[in-house]
């Protein structure tokens, strides 16, 4: 194997992310992002494990729960995940209307309006509209 050649990655597949409350979060991001649910599984070791899919998209988010591993903790600004949304308006009032609480934002760019919500164990969404659509 040549140490010089890139891999041939094609596709994220999933990213993965170990919550304290399965179901909290679960219901997070289908009731607030509108992800489905897909498979539920238990791993060998007994980790609870559901697998969340974006609409229109064949990315996967995997939400993991093992309490053997210690309570998850998630420093401030480590990681975040950004979903494209078609419309900020409509975004900014639905979250209103569920009693999600943006952190941040809304922010302009030259192309885009972007803000920022808390998922369950304090992950970091980022939410992404072009200027254009709202």
């Amino acid at each position: 194997m040549d140490r010089n050649l890139p891999l041939s990655v094609t596709t994220l597949l999933h990213v993965r992310m170990r919550v304290n409350d399965i179901e909290r979060t679960v219901s997070f991001y289908k009731d607030v992002l509108g992800l489905s649910e897909g498979r539920r599984i238990v791993s060998p070791r007994g980790s609870k494990i559901v697998y969340l899919t974006i609409p229109g998209s064949d990315t996967q988010i995997e939400v993991t729960e093992f309490h053997e591993s210690g309570p998850v903790s998630v420093p401030p600004d480590l990681v975040h995940l950004a979903f494209e949304v078609s419309d900020m308006n409509e975004t900014l009032a639905r979250l209103k209307r569920l009693g999600v609480p943006i952190t941040d934002g809304p922010t302009e760019t030259s192309g885009s309006v972007f803000a920022f919500i808390d998922a369950p164990e304090g992950y970091e969404i980022e939410l992404i509209a072009p200027k254009s659509r709202g």
